[in-house]
């Protein structure tokens, strides 16, 4: 996709090359974008080039980008040795931990280097646009660029406007997603947590619940959601399922249920208590559940191979149900058993 008239994304810069910077530093390499990476930390950065070389590779050997489109990725980066060496750059993402103080410095710095049309994303998971836009010289410029991870392999991107983000950022930034292959979301105001978050934390706390209640045990709980929820989520989101497996149950349902789901304002102490002994999943081998190493690398594997595996079937599938010019979904879409379902009107 072109750039709208009149603006220009090249150079990219990214601040931040951790495990969501590299990523994205793949992604741009392997759509041809030129790049300019600054990490505050040598090692990192020296970690993540290699982790983005492997990435590259892998993502020609999966024939999800040209071979010919990815061999010159690499020579289109380089990396800054401060965060003024961005100011060439036309659009600038920023990806380093949810600190807003740490933000607050790296955006000052980017506006006193960057020129007054760049736009400056924040790959933030949950911090409020408008927040970080709060107190800045060219607040019009500031955008929430939500990404996914892995962020070269996913299509998801949230795309956020904060209360003074002009339509021209939005266009640009739309545009970048666009050119890197994404299906992006664009939400209509600002709001902490944004889209998916929200669903998903939702979720999370109602897991911890049915665990610290004693429901179920943590195994039994993960079986369950990907049995029914990981079953289906690929195809349909929450108003499409209930589209396709009959509205009136659901409301029927939610009557009752809704006044009975949890609702702490808290993180749950089953959370707490991990984080309170160091468990922080794969990376420590030990989480909610222990690993070894060969089984936490096992696991990691896994969730690289399965997501290239989504990946083709989504691409497959979304050329059965592509949208039609009013936005109604194709009549040959839906699989028989989900159409009897829809006619049934079943739901649970």
């Amino acid at each position: 996709m072109s750039v709208p008239t009149g603006g220009n994304i090249e150079p990219v810069g990214l601040v931040g090359l951790g495990l969501m910077g590299r990523g994205i530093a793949t992604c741009l390499l392997a759509y041809g974008l030129e790049v300019i990476g600054y990490n505050r930390t040598s090692r990192k950065a020296r970690s993540g080039l290699r982790h983005i070389d492997e990435s590259l590779a892998e993502l020609a050997r999966r024939k999800i980008v040209p071979r010919s489109q990815i061999r010159d990725g690499r020579g289109k980066f380089r990396l800054a040795s401060s965060l003024e060496d961005l100011a060439p750059c036309r659009f600038v993402i920023e990806s380093v931990k949810e600190d807003l103080p740490l933000k607050a410095q790296i955006f000052d710095r980017l506006e006193a280097a960057l020129a007054p049309g760049a736009v400056i994303a924040s790959n933030t998971s949950s911090l409020p646009i408008t927040l970080l836009q709060t107190g800045r010289k060219h607040p019009e410029r500031f955008v929430g660029m939500h990404w996914g991870e892995p962020a070269q392999l996913m299509r998801y991107l949230e795309i956020i406007p904060g209360e003074k983000t002009s339509k021209r950022t939005l266009k640009l930034t739309e545009a970048l997603a666009n050119r890197c292959g994404k299906d992006p979301t664009q939400l209509r105001r600002d709001i902490q947590g944004f889209i998916s978050n929200r669903m998903m934390y939702a979720m999370l706390r109602e897991a911890c619940y049915l665990v610290e209640a004693g429901i179920a045990d943590i195994e039994t709980v993960d079986r369950s959601y990907r049995n029914d929820m990981g079953w289906w989520s690929t195809l349909a989101g929450p108003f499409r399922w209930m589209d396709l497996t009959g509205i009136p149950a659901y409301a029927a349902v939610m009557e009752g249920l809704l006044p009975r789901l949890c609702d702490t304002k808290s993180v749950p102490k089953l959370m707490r208590d991990m984080v309170a002994s160091g468990g922080k999943g794969i990376s420590s081998c030990r989480g909610f559940y222990k690993y070894t190493r060969a089984g936490a690398r096992t696991w990691e594997k896994a969730w690289i191979d399965f997501t290239y595996d989504i990946r083709k079937l989504v691409e497959k599938y979304d050329k059965r149900v592509s949208p039609l010019p009013d936005g109604r979904g194709s009549e040959s879409a839906p699989p028989s058993r989900a159409r009897k379902q829809a006619v049934c009107g079943t739901a649970h």
